[in-house]
């Protein structure tokens, strides 16, 4: 019998699915590449027969192939830093508006290698709401912003998340050769990451200033601008 295997990588697991109808397996595959999942990379269909010896090999190769990808690419514990917020009082702004408002204004700046997704958190308990969060991500660093109304208001925040390391990026001699070494950094990659915070954190706070003073309010001051130190 002949079964359709679906894997999956992303960046927290490789998930499998078996299937048994080619038309199923296409649109099963179909349905992961149209989602905008912010850890989806790559999914790969396959044929194996597990009625004899060919196909009982070609289930352990891809085992083999989940567990070190698995390996790979599991990373350690996030670094989460202390996050800047506002709230503007009397006004309401939509969300999707604030959102592409920071994709326009990051455009403008011609940042390569940025990738901008969205991704959704629980607002509390299991059974609560999804929020949406703006995620903003360069190598390591990734900020998670957010736009939501709040009372009679809007708040504003964003989240800057350091990536924790995964195998590949322990090991001194390929994480150097990749570029990947965190201990050892080149000055222009120091200087390039620093830029990238700086234009994140600069393009937010632009975008607040201006759908504040646009609905009458105040502009942020310098003191609104900067992130708390403690």
């Amino acid at each position: 019998m002949e079964n359709h295997i679906i894997y999956t990588l992303n960046f927290f697991e490789p998930t499998w699915a078996c299937i048994s109808s080619t038309q199923q397996a296409r649109q099963f595959l179909f349905q992961l590449q149209s989602l905008q999942s912010t850890y989806y990379v790559k999914a790969f269909l396959l044929q194996a027969s597990f009625g004899g010896p060919s196909g009982f090999m070609t289930f352990l190769l891809l085992m083999l192939l989940g567990l070190i990808s698995y390996v790979a690419i599991a990373r350690g514990p996030e670094t989460i830093r202390k996050p800047w917020q506002t709230f503007l009082d009397g006004v309401q702004i939509s969300t999707n508006d604030f959102y592409e408002a920071i994709r326009a204004g990051l455009e403008e700046r011609n940042i390569t290698h940025v990738t901008i997704t969205e991704r959704s958190f629980l607002e509390s308990h299991v059974f609560s709401a999804m929020r949406v969060y703006l995620r903003i991500a360069q190598n390591e660093y990734v900020y998670y912003v957010c736009a939501a109304p709040y009372g009679t208001g809007t708040f504003f925040s964003s989240w800057l998340v350091i990536k924790g390391e995964n195998m590949l990026e322990q090991i001194p001699l390929l994480s150097k050769l990749a570029g990947k070494d965190r201990r050892n950094k080149t000055f222009y990659q120091m200087d390039t990451e620093a830029m990238f915070r700086s234009a994140v954190h600069a393009t937010v706070t632009t975008v607040v200033d201006t759908m504040a003073t646009a609905k009458g309010l105040r502009g942020l001051t310098e003191l609104d601008r900067q992130i708390a130190k403690n």
